[in-house]
């Protein structure tokens, strides 16, 4: 609770324009909510390309276009390519195509990995995974995991170049991580016991409404640790890619409000004290701008954070690494 009542005391601020100038960021789930306005942030400050990941493209197109205002010379700037997390098969094609942008002389200095669900129902994909589980963790750690070496060759251009800019990889966070009960914890095999139903009722049962959509944002800070550990240095001892989660707080979008369930607290916060998406997406654009000192770490606020023993507690840590090798 002390959390959504900083937020009124914490005005969000973009980061300096030199910054995101000239580079090229891509945001995933950036149609609507706090990707698209982290989308028209970016182009504000000066991006060179805004690449928008989404899964409708008709939906992608309009987004561009809003963002835009149909100003032909911004238009230039923005691309719309297909990504639906619900499928591994699309992940693995966006990816081709990312390496194929790159190989064809584009580039990718920041890579936002904003989209996620919050659904109260038990869904399968085709995949046969939990429908929140693939989409907000499986599928985010795919992508994550594919995209490090695009970032890592930016890192090699750039030093060549002699710029003191960092690629990133930011992934989306929430302080509701600290709500979750997680109690597949204790199983052997922790991904199969999140994946199976009678399990996925007893802890929504026993963890409220938000228990999965908080676990999956706990397991999200797992992956940026685990990402993170990944990333080489370079001859200054700092890392060739910094890689983050950002909590942009509670904010009034649709996610966690579009079905019919929810806990009516749930709405009247939002109304009280949730932030504006125009307003906390810009704690996704101050991410990517930040410094060695947020690698690894977990942002709130446009400070690194301490994501609390859920987190830190070497029990937890062990679970982190248990989950990450399986």
């Amino acid at each position: 609770m002390g959390a959504l009542y900083s937020h009124l005391f914490t005005p969000l601020t973009l980061p300096p324009a030199s910054t995101i100038r000239n580079r090229s960021i891509l945001i995933t789930g950036s149609n609507t909510g706090l990707g698209l306005e982290a989308a028209r942030h970016a182009l504000n400050l000066g991006a060179g390309t805004v690449i928008l990941a989404v899964r409708s493209v008709d939906k992608g197109e309009a987004a561009k276009v809003n963002i835009t205002n149909g100003n032909p010379e911004l238009m230039s700037k923005v691309l719309v390519w297909h990504l639906d997390l619900e499928s591994f098969a699309s992940v693995r094609h966006f990816v081709s195509k990312a390496r194929e942008y790159v190989g064809n002389g584009g580039k990718l200095d920041s890579i936002i990995l904003n989209a996620g669900i919050a659904s109260l129902e038990w869904n399968v994909t085709e995949d046969g995974w939990e429908r929140n589980l693939q989409v907000n963790v499986l599928s985010t750690a795919l992508l994550g995991l594919e995209l490090l070496p695009l970032l890592l060759k930016t890192s090699e251009s750039d030093s060549d170049n002699g710029s003191s800019l960092k690629p990133h990889l930011t992934i989306l966070a929430s302080d509701i991580h600290k709500t979750a009960r997680f109690s597949e914890r204790h199983a052997e095999h922790i991904l199969f016991a999140l994946d199976n139903r009678d399990q996925w009722a007893k802890s929504q049962q026993a963890g409220g409404a938000t228990e999965r959509y908080a676990v999956t944002k706990l397991l999200d800070i797992y992956i940026m640790k685990q990402i993170a550990a990944l990333v080489p240095l370079d001859e200054d001892g700092e890392p060739r890619v910094v890689v983050n989660c950002v909590a942009p707080g509670f904010c009034k979008s649709d996610l966690l409000s579009r079905e019919e369930g929810v806990p009516f607290v749930i709405k009247v916060l939002q109304r009280v004290v949730g932030r504006s998406v125009a307003e906390g997406s810009k704690a996704l654009l101050h991410a990517v701008s930040l410094v060695g000192e947020s690698q690894g770490e977990w942002v709130e606020d446009l400070a690194v954070r301490d994501p609390g023993r859920i987190v830190t507690n070497p029990d937890m840590v062990r679970v982190r690494e248990k989950i990450w090798e399986a």
